[in-house]
């Protein structure tokens, strides 16, 4: 059986307008045609359907009976049409969609906070909220991260690390560096200080063993804290590591080795849970956080 082909609804809504107006003239001046359009449109929408709608005699145009069966109908529709999108529109207008951002403490200062602003005047409607995870997802952290963005405490958790879980999607934001940096500012080496570490992030590990027959002769000290890190390295007068993307004007009273920063091996990446069809809102931000990092 071959299938009928829907109507055109422009040409719908110009026979809605005629029907209601009583002539092709008056017709096209609501709809802000000339008349020529409207009866384009008309003859159009008649030979889609296979039936006449209008009597023309001169400038009178009646509905025929089966028109006067149809046009009521076609009223109510665009009546219900109008006020489905009048609600859109009110929806839009006044509805605050909540996502819950997971981020480390430091990446959040360093590295997202002066940024919000922008994306505030971009999405109105969007509120961020923020819970604090590891900056790398290793170990016990990769479990609690997939946990929460399963279970949906978290709609999206930003940080490196390589996972590989069933359950979630990833987007990458952009490649880091581990920048070796120090509160003496000598002409030494790093290699000549003593150096602070995460021993739960593998990337701070396996900078280490890069450089370990240079480290040989000093001590190695496990802090599983940023900030701590940064004040230890300067009461211990030692070297300690930072993500690239968090060296800001914040950090001028420190000395980057950058001569010596490593990549790592997984990039800054976004997870959120798998879904056939995202949120609009979580598309909008990861979107937004991919525009910051190009």
């Amino acid at each position: 059986m071959k299938k009928t082909k829907f109507p055109s609804l422009n040409a719908l809504r110009v026979f809605d307008v005629a029907a209601r107006c009583g002539s092709f003239k008056q017709a096209a001046q609501q709809l802000g045609v000339t008349q020529s359009a409207v009866t384009r449109q008309i003859q159009a929408l008649e030979e889609q359907l296979d039936m006449r709608l209008f009597q023309r005699d001169n400038r009178v145009h009646s509905l025929t009976p089966v028109a006067l069966e149809l046009a009521p109908q076609i009223e109510q529709i665009f009546d219900q049409l109008e006020r489905a999108i009048e609600r859109t529109r009110s929806v839009s207008d006044n509805t605050t969609t909540q996502l819950t951002v997971a981020i480390s403490s430091e990446r959040f200062r360093f590295w997202l906070a002066d940024k919000l602003e922008d994306f505030h005047s971009l999405y109105p409607h969007i509120q961020l909220n923020f819970a604090r995870c590891a900056d790398y997802f290793s170990g016990e952290h990769v479990a609690d991260m997939v946990s929460a963005v399963q279970h949906q405490s978290w709609d999206i958790a930003i940080g490196y690390g390589s996972i590989n879980d069933k359950h979630l999607q990833s987007q990458r934001l952009s490649k880091t560096q581990l920048v070796p940096v120090s509160s003496l500012s000598t002409n030494e080496t790093p290699f000549q200080q003593n150096w602070i570490i995460n021993p739960d992030n593998p990337e701070h590990l396996k900078l280490t063993e890069h450089y370990q027959s240079k480290l040989k002769n000093q001590r190695i000290i496990h802090c599983d804290d940023f900030y701590m890190s940064l004040d230890l390295a300067q009461t211990e007068k030692a070297v300690t590591l930072v993500d690239s993307s968090l060296l800001t004007t914040q950090f001028s009273h420190l000395t980057p080795f950058r001569e010596y920063a490593q990549a790592t091996k997984s990039p800054l990446s976004v997870f959120y849970k798998k879904r056939k069809r995202q949120p609009v809102a979580l598309v909008a931000f990861i979107k937004w956080l991919q525009l910051i990092n190009q």
